[in-house]
């Protein structure tokens, strides 16, 4: 069962053990979490007043096991890219340290200085491949 933001959030309240008034914001909440079954109405101190059911509880944790999935999931989605992009940057900087190397035999520069010649080409030429040059 779908609810949205402000129901969870009628519901957190109503879990904490406090009676709800259908008025202002929350009116149409409540409303639709009795008519889901998920809060009950009470006549409570001279007036009725609105509770949360042991389904509204099960609904607080559906939701909140929803949530953590969701989170979890999006969570091993970012390590994963992150390692793949780690990866793809330990390649690139062992391609452009053996490219320094060749070069540097052929110009007398040193591995270093020619890694730093190479890096802009190397840049340029990765930004127009991500362009589809």
């Amino acid at each position: 069962m779908s609810i949205t933001d402000d129901e969870f959030s009628v519901l957190l309240i109503a879990a904490q053990g406090e009676y709800m008034l259908p008025i202002g914001r929350w009116k149409p909440s409540i409303e639709a979490l009795t008519a889901k079954g998920l809060m009950c109405k009470q006549h409570i101190n001279g007036g009725s007043q609105y509770l949360i059911t042991k389904a509204g509880r099960a609904a607080i944790n559906d939701r909140e096991r929803e949530e953590t999935e969701v989170f979890s999931v999006a969570s091993s989605r970012v390590a994963q890219a992150q390692k793949q992009a780690r990866e793809l940057v330990d390649e690139a900087a062992r391609a452009l340290a053996n490219c320094a190397k060749v070069s540097s035999t052929l110009t007398g520069d040193t591995p270093e200085t020619s890694a730093r010649k190479w890096s802009p080409l190397i840049l340029e030429r990765a930004l127009d491949i991500i362009n589809g040059g």
